[in-house]
């Protein structure tokens, strides 16, 4: 991992950068949006 790498607050892993950590999101954790400020289906 590079030296700024990012943490997954749901399951901790480690990404490279904020665009990877939300894609994993996306498609693992919650559906798309979270990350972009769409918080209207929370």
């Amino acid at each position: 991992m590079s030296k700024k790498s990012v943490r997954c607050p749901y399951c901790a892993s480690l990404f490279n950068n904020n665009e990877d950590l939300s894609k994993h999101i996306d498609r693992i954790h919650l559906g798309s949006g979270l990350l972009e400020g769409d918080v209207g289906k929370f």
